[in-house]
């Protein structure tokens, strides 16, 4: 729960969250509650800070969607990654120099990806907090977060079945759309037996360092040519996560090299 408060914080005080974001020493104190102690009726805590209130009503915020969507009987499933990753080569192979360009994107990303990347921050720790009753031999118990901010927010009843759907949401991963981005390789790792191909990358547009997700080890051997300090152009996809993605640091899943 707290680190939901600094994740709100974070929020609240640069209008978005991006990847690696973290407190700063002085800001520590701005996100501490004092918590009481605890009630009887099962194992109730309250935590109460003077002039929390838009963190409160941040963080309900951030979790009213997912919950509202995971209080409905069937949560729709995306297609696999593996399908999803089929379907944005042949679109490059189709569309070639046509793709949409990073800074294209840039310049004019959609419209929920901040603040659904933001959101995110929040509801992976309140995922976190009520995944402690998702085992099946604990049905019957429920997790209450009741936020009292400027507004008035019901509280948020997590039962088993509630809790899991929750999960599902909040974990959704999904590829965004194939953009050409110009770049610089800094590290390829062929990968092991418990870890895939990997990369990492310098956006040459954001000057951000970020993770490229290599899906076959081939890919690994088709980049080494150009592990060489000089820019190349690559076809790539942001894993968009929770409806989310951060435009300058997210991570992106290799397609092709530019020809």
């Amino acid at each position: 729960m707290q680190r939901a408060i600094d994740r709100a914080y974070l929020i609240e005080h640069y209008g978005e969250v991006w990847k690696h974001a973290r407190l700063k020493g002085d800001q520590y104190r701005e996100t501490d509650f004092i918590a009481e102690y605890p009630r009887e009726g099962g194992i109730i805590l309250d935590a109460v800070r003077d002039g929390a209130e838009a963190l409160l009503d941040r963080i309900a915020d951030a979790i009213r969607p997912v919950f509202e969507t995971a209080t409905q009987q069937a949560v729709e499933q995306q297609a696999t990654m593996g399908a999803q990753l089929v379907q944005r080569r042949e679109y490059v192979q189709g569309m070639r120099e046509n793709t949409l360009t990073y800074e294209q994107i840039a310049e004019n990303p959609p419209p929920n990806w901040a603040n659904a990347y933001s959101n995110r921050s929040v509801i992976k720790e309140i995922d976190q907090l009520v995944a402690q009753i998702t085992p099946r031999q604990l049905d019957g118990s429920t997790v209450d977060i009741t936020l009292n901010g400027n507004d008035a927010h019901l509280p948020f009843g997590f039962t088993p079945p509630i809790a899991r759907r929750f999960h599902i949401i909040a974990s959704q991963r999904e590829l965004g759309p194939p953009l050409i981005v110009t770049a610089r390789i800094r590290s390829l790792d062929r990968g092991n037996r418990y870890a895939k191909p990997s990369a990492k990358i310098e956006n040459l547009s954001s000057n951000r360092e970020v993770s490229l997700h290599l899906p076959r080890r081939e890919d690994c051997d088709e980049l080494h040519p150009y592990h060489n300090g000089e820019p190349v152009r690559l076809y790539v996809c942001p894993i968009i996560e929770a409806l989310g993605f951060d435009i300058h640091g997210g991570d992106l899943v290799y397609l092709a090299v530019v020809a």
